[in-house]
């Protein structure tokens, strides 16, 4: 019977470890039939492991680490701001009248539970599983940038500690996970506790996005050969969707704190009626971030949900194609629903419908996603595992959530339910059966990879049914009561408004979902050591993952897979015949190299082989900066000024310390042999392509960044008549086009540069390099000296803020380039460079450009747009 046509229940049940033939010294693994030398397999292994003791772990860059780290302090944080907090509110709210906390201790537990969930939980968990099982999942041994995957760990870890060290100094945040204006702003929350949400979580968004790059370029670069974007998994759509998402959405958040911390910090008025700011500006780049963050979290929940459900009901998804636009859609769409959030702040009518419609709308490809998955169960057998017992949790009580959804959606409806707990309930309904049941899901199915052993199935059915009652009995009532009149918010009630029944059920439904958190947490532990042994493939899966010894060895794939199909495992008869030239690379790779991490780049679209390149190993600047970017935010806090400048020369220091070029383990000849031989270029010095990729997502969130700045300008522009303010000089122009003209011919020179080294030509391209610096010098000091001699303050009235402030991010933007320009300038007097390793310059060049155009257009809102009336 082909291998091809059989059922993955007949082709795969549980299977053993891996087999070692004591006749040819070879590793063959029962589901993969290729066999690979077990000597090779045990020195790769040596190769890509983290070294061991307190060192070892502070230097650690492997996936899995990083990967675990996260995910397991994204749970640690759930337990203390998700689950404390949720019990002391809900016995509270149990009982009319109660006085077991006051309003202020109120205040701070709604606070710290949105924020932390929302923050500090969710998003880390799924990244930290992303990057985890992608290498795996896509046939490649490492993520992109390991030290920034290590990076992202650390800056997470610090920004909640520094979150949650509000509690020593007795100033807890306690203005809502939103922290609208004013109530945020230095006039109703003078002390420290908005600083403390502001600065602490802002370090937590930085580790956000420095993931969110890992996995845009782990999915579109590091594959299997074979795989191209039409094979790519399920699971990795959805993560490619979302950390583009996570870019476009995290960016203006932390523009519009760093604009709140600016008005509380520098008395500058961004948010201030009086000064010409204004409070709804605030909401807006909040909830341009809010929203999609929902769909931040769904997106990777269906990606998993997608995985394991046709391997639970033993059939491929239906509708596979429909499945990606409905992920690509769902995140293009999640961006115009910001303003549902804002139904009742007065918005025009035209407005209100077009986000009304756009909030209805997205419930379209949620919807191909449910018939998809409705159509795969009805044509296959479904097997009741914890696993797909967690799925079919998902699916129910995700559909309550998304049809109240659809209400609030409608804008009569909203305006009554809005800030009442009928909007808890749904959230509550989103977040619960649209993630965490997923998340369980996820666990129980790939832990056996990742440990070699089964989860309980009894305590994992204790574990779902627990869970499952205890949602649906706590989260239900609240709509009715939110009916019914009950705020939000509020942390008492009287005894004859009617609230009572159903906040005393909400309450007892804990006593349900506490027990079923305790019962995986059992789980966990006892099968680490007590569960039944897994093998490579316990559930007969099809993706490539499940084609590994359980647990796999550090560098994952020893020789990589060839993908000839979506469902490799399934349709192959093996993973490592195919094309000609992808087998004889595979077989190369395989053997070689044995002293430095190789991985290898695919096309975008084709799955083709396009580089083999030398990923980062074990470093101390990863953790080193993250240091450096909490003093920072901390010394920011304290108003410790000076500690913030050392705070930022840290960073500076360890960031040139982590890139400095470091001996590349071949010659440029043995480089270009491999190459005349297997077509493939290799770059053991580093990646021309994944830097390229790099440089180009960098530069997308200085854009996205910019692009907040501008339109904060604009929208306070449209809030004031006069602007700038009556008294207040325009701005001279032609010291704006002396200093356009000045980058310009930066950039220009810079490119000079770059096209001088293509040539082997090491002079022109320091000329280059040290001209760009030069006129860039001259471009900041003339901007500087404008921006300190204008007529007016930066803390004088919302123009003179957001002037200081956009011209102050075109500053730093070009402080970067003459530091990156200046550490290229000394690594190419020292000749690191040449035609064939130029990725570092090719980087500079194109940060350059990116430099000028920002710089171009800050010049011409801000010297130029004055001028134009109203």
């Amino acid at each position: 019977m082909s291998l091809t046509h059989q059922h993955p229940s007949d082709r795969h049940g549980p299977v053993g470890e891996p087999i070692v033939d004591e006749a040819t010294g070879l590793l063959t693994d029962p589901t993969t039939p290729v066999s690979i030398h077990h000597e090779t397999t045990a020195e790769l292994d040596r190769l890509w492991d983290d070294k061991p003791g307190l060192w070892g772990r502070l230097t650690a860059v492997q996936n899995d680490a990083v990967g675990r780290r996260m995910m397991l302090t994204g749970f640690f944080f759930l337990l203390l701001g998700g689950s404390v907090d949720s019990v002391v509110m809900r016995l509270q709210l149990a009982r009319p009248d109660s006085e077991i906390i006051g309003p202020q201790l109120y205040n701070e537990l709604f606070t710290n539970h949105g924020s932390v969930t929302m923050f500090l939980v969710i998003l880390p968990i799924f990244e930290g599983f992303a990057i985890l099982t992608l290498p795996m999942l896509l046939g490649s041994r490492e993520m992109p940038f390991p030290r920034l995957g290590a990076f992202a760990y650390w800056t997470f870890l610090m920004g909640g500690l520094l979150y949650y060290s509000s509690t020593l100094f007795s100033a807890v945040p306690d203005v809502g996970w939103f922290a609208y204006t004013p109530l945020s702003g230095p006039r109703f929350s003078p002390d420290l506790n908005v600083d403390f949400w502001v600065l602490g979580l802002g370090v937590a968004e930085i580790g956000a996005i420095a993931g969110a790059v890992e996995i845009i370029i782990a999915v579109l670069k590091l594959r299997a050969p074979g795989m191209s974007l039409a094979r790519l998994p399920l699971y990795a759509w959805a993560m490619l969707t979302t950390a583009f998402m996570i870019l476009f959405a995290f960016t203006p958040l932390i523009v519009g704190s760093l604009l709140l911390e600016l008005e509380r910090g520098f008395g500058m008025h961004f948010f201030t009626p009086e000064a010409g700011g204004s409070s709804l500006l605030w909401q807006h780049l909040f909830w341009i971030f809010g929203h999609p963050e929902v769909y931040i979290q769904f997106l990777p929940a269906t990606g998993i949900v997608s995985m394991v459900l046709p391997v639970m009901v033993r059939r491929r998804i239906a509708g596979y194609s429909w499945m990606v636009a409905a992920m690509i859609g769902i995140g293009f769409l999640s961006f115009g629903l910001w303003a549902h959030h804002m139904f009742t702040v007065g918005l025009p009518a035209i407005v209100l419908a077009f986000f009304a419609a756009a909030s209805m709308v997205i419930a379209v490809p949620a919807g191909v996603q449910f018939f998809s998955w409705i159509a795969t169960i009805w044509d296959g057998r479904v097997r009741w595992s914890t696993p797909m017992l967690f799925v079919f949790g998902f699916m129910v009580t995700f559909v309550v959530g998304g049809i109240t959804g659809v209400m609030v959606a409608a804008v009569p409806f909203d305006q009554q339910a809005h800030d009442s707990y009928f909007v808890v309930g749904h959230l509550h309904y989103v977040l619960i059966g649209g993630v965490a049941f997923p998340i369980f899901a996820g666990v129980y199915y790939w832990f056996p990879k990742f440990t070699g052993r089964m989860m309980s199935e009894r305590l994992g059915r204790w574990n779902f049914w627990l869970l499952f009652a205890g949602v649906h009995v706590t989260f239900f009532p609240m709509h009715i009561v939110g009916l019914l009149g009950m705020p939000r918010r509020i942390y008492t009630y009287p005894a004859d408004a009617g609230w009572a029944i159903w906040n005393l059920i909400s309450s007892l439904g804990l006593l349900l979902i506490l027990p079923g958190i305790g019962f995986f947490m059992l789980n966990v532990w006892w099968s680490r050591k007590h569960g039944q042994p897994a093998g490579p493939n316990p559930w007969g899966a099809d993706s490539l993952e499940w084609a590994l010894p359980s647990p796999p060895p550090q560098q994952g794939w020893t020789r990589l897979p060839i993908v000839r199909t979506r469902h490799p495992l399934w349709d192959q008869d093996d993973l490592h015949t195919g094309d000609e030239r992808h087998e004889r690379l595979a077989d190369a790779l395989g053997k070689w190299p044995l002293k430095w991490r190789a991985v290898l780049v695919v096309g975008t679209g084709n799955g083709e082989p396009e580089e083999i390149f030398r990923v980062s190993d074990t470093s101390i600047w990863p953790f080193v900066t993250a240091v450096g970017t909490v003093v920072i935010f901390a010394s920011e806090l304290l108003k410790l000024r000076l500690g913030a400048l050392l705070g930022a020369a840290i960073v500076v220091g360890a960031v040139l310390m982590w890139n400095r070029p470091s001996p590349a383990p071949m010659t440029e000849a043995e480089e270009l042999e491999f190459e005349r031989e297997h077509g493939v270029p290799v770059r053991a010095s580093g990646s021309l392509v994944v830097a390229r990729w790099g440089m180009a997502l960098a530069i997308l969130f200085l854009s996205i960044a910019f692009g907040s700045f501008v339109l904060s300008y604009f929208y306070l522009r449209l809030e004031n008549p006069v602007w700038p303010p009556a008294g207040v000089e325009r701005p001279d122009i032609w010291i704006g086009a002396i200093i356009v003209a000045l980058f310009a011919v930066a950039v220009a020179a810079v490119q000079a540069g770059r096209r001088g080294i293509l040539a082997d030509d090491r002079e022109r391209l320091l000329g280059g390099l040290g001209a760009g610096i030069t006129c860039g010098a001259a471009a900041v000091a003339l901007l500087v000296t404008d921006l300190v001699q204008a007529d007016f303050g930066a803390a004088d009235h919302a123009y003179g803020s957001i002037f200081h402030t956009l011209g102050g991010f075109a500053i730093v933007v070009t402080c970067c380039a003459l530091v990156m320009s200046a550490a290229t300038f000394v690594y190419g007097a020292r000749g690191e460079y040449s035609a064939h390793r130029f990725s570092p310059i090719d980087n500079v060049a194109r940060f350059w450009v990116a430099t000028g155009a920002i710089a171009a257009l800050t010049i011409a809102v801000l010297y130029g747009s004055p001028y134009l009336t109203s």
